[in-house]
């Protein structure tokens, strides 16, 4: 159901020209944002640990099992898996691919660098609009970018081998630090963005939610199946996917940016027919 203040013409800020200063001006506004203060009436932070010992003895304990994992329970999983052929092979190559990154960051982060040229720093109802929608790709880009690169420089740090290895040298060969793929198998990277994808979207399209995380699952599995990744490559690389993409949630909720502020930290609604509006106008200024 359309009301007819959704139908009107969207006020525009006078003679807005897409420049590099308006380009700058609305990204530095955008990053002014996220950096402020929490609001005074926001709930606080999730936190599943509120103190440092806590937090101390929680991280002991997951490195405890995250090397139980490793020693006890990879090469078990790895020789029950095996290696899939015909069609449940040629499902899991197509499945581990969309576990990539490039297929997010790309999109989202082209997307946000059009709207913010698009743009002002708030100067109307139009450039508000388009912001609230860049908003809600700096969020995905964030969340799944920023895990990525974390975890990227882990896993060359810690430069575990890959099951291609395992007949040679078994499940813990490690060649610290190293740059080579064939060594970058613990964390998963693939199963980070898929987790923190499915995550960042789900968050954003509530509805969609079990099916965006059962393609997390079948992405992560994907690794084992295709002999890229041990078991716990995958369940670390996602928990991580998913707790980065829920803490950097917090950080915008709490900033009342895409999410409210409140406990539910619902992602607030956004008026996709001025959206439209808002976009075709400005497109067509500049042209």
């Amino acid at each position: 159901m359309t009301t007819g203040a959704e139908n009107r013409p969207l006020p525009e800020s006078p003679a807005r020209q897409l420049t590099p200063r308006g380009f700058g001006e609305a990204l530095a506004g955008g990053l002014a944002r996220l950096v402020r203060p929490p609001r005074p009436m926001a709930t606080p932070a999730f936190r599943i640990f509120a103190g440092w010992p806590e937090r101390i003895c929680a991280a002991l304990v997951g490195l405890a099992l995250v090397l139980f994992g490793m020693a006890y329970l990879d090469t078990p999983i790895l020789r029950m898996a095996g290696r899939f052929e015909g069609w449940w092979g040629t499902v899991f190559t197509i499945a581990t691919d969309m576990g990539r990154s490039d297929w997010i960051l790309i999109p989202s982060g082209v997307a946000l660098l059009a709207l913010l040229a698009l743009a002002s720093p708030a100067r109307s109802l139009a450039d508000r609009v388009l912001l609230a929608l860049a908003a809600r790709f700096a969020f995905v880009f964030l969340a799944v970018g920023g895990s990525g690169l974390i975890i990227s420089i882990v896993k060359r740090i810690i430069a575990r081998g890959r099951p291609r290895f395992f007949d040679e040298f078994g499940a813990l060969y490690f060649q610290f630090p190293s740059w080579s793929p064939h060594f970058a198998s613990f964390p998963s990277g693939h199963s980070q963005t898929a987790f923190a994808s499915a995550l960042a979207l789900a968050f954003l399209f509530p509805r969609w939610r079990l099916w965006l995380i059962g393609a997390a699952f079948v992405i992560a599995y994907s690794r084992v199946a295709v002999d890229a990744h041990y078991f716990t490559d995958i369940v670390v690389g996602s928990l991580w996917g998913a707790w980065f993409t829920l803490m950097t949630r917090e950080l915008f909720a709490r900033r009342g940016l895409v999410f409210t502020p409140g406990a539910d930290r619902r992602p607030f609604a956004l008026p996709w027919r001025r959206v439209r509006a808002a976009v075709a106008a400005r497109l067509s200024r500049a042209g």
